[in-house]
């Protein structure tokens, strides 16, 4: 039915043996038309569980639009969060993208999501959340506001000799810190080294908000949350095409 009434909508749908639902998938017609044509090719991909009586989990992906505003993509149903989940609905995403070389794909460290991204988007750049990177950092460093301090500079950075002179500040003070960033590599959080255009999107921070919007719904069964988004999207596209019908340029109000 949501196929029927949402031309281009792909929903699908998998089962075990026992024929219990295992994952699920939808993106609606109208989010990946205009991903695949005019949103910036940067997607931030993160989970959040279900409270309802059968518990689970949603996998979300959002981008952002041209007005600065969260483009929800895609939205994947599992029973748990795992690296076969995530493989399961990377799989599908990267059916519908037209071309998923030119992304650049940010998440938090969760293993499942780094094993998801190596089987399905081998290809394609995957940087992590600067915040949540720090906050692992400050494992090592309690009470040294300085080291993170460095950390975001270094992280922010515009210029390779800027960035580099604060890496050799930090590893004078705090080599374990220095040595971990080395680690997980600098292309994964270095704005100056990251391989494709991330344009300013450095945490995952629209995914958790989309989250929390939607947190309400969460306890209720997954038929429900189904329509209820395609509600809100439906709205939400609604009111911004009315909006643009209003705008007398072609800029956008942000960039305006």
């Amino acid at each position: 039915m949501l196929e029927k009434c949402n031309p281009g909508t792909i929903t699908k749908i998998e089962t075990d043996r026992k024929n219990r639902f295992k994952y699920g998938f939808m993106v609606l017609g109208v989010c990946i038309e205009g991903f695949n044509t005019i949103i910036r090719q940067v997607i931030v991909v993160d989970a959040t569980h279900l409270k309802s009586k059968t518990k689970g989990v949603v996998l979300v992906i959002v981008c952002k639009d041209g007005n600065d505003m969260i483009y929800p993509l895609a939205f994947g149903f599992a029973n748990f969060e795992c690296s076969k989940s995530w493989i399961w609905f990377l799989k599908q995403l990267r059916g519908v993208i037209l071309q998923p070389e030119r992304m650049f794909i940010i998440s938090d460290r969760h293993t499942d999501i780094s094993n998801g991204m190596k089987a399905i988007f081998p290809d394609v750049a995957h940087g992590f959340c600067v915040y949540h990177l720090a906050n692992n950092l400050k494992q090592h460093c309690r009470k040294r506001g300085d080291v993170i301090n460095l950390y975001y500079r270094a992280t922010y950075a515009y210029r390779v000799e800027e960035f580099n002179c604060l890496m050799v500040k930090m590893k004078s003070i705090h080599s374990k810190v220095h040595d971990e960033l080395v680690e997980v590599g600098i292309q994964k959080f270095s704005r100056v080294h990251y391989p494709r255009k991330r344009y300013h999107m450095m945490t995952t921070n629209i995914a958790e908000s989309m989250n929390f919007y939607l947190l309400a719904i969460w306890k209720l069964p997954i038929t429900y949350i189904v329509e209820f988004i395609r509600y809100l999207l439906r709205r939400w596209f609604h009111d911004h095409r009315c909006n643009v019908k209003e705008t007398p340029i072609f800029l956008t109000q942000d960039t305006d």
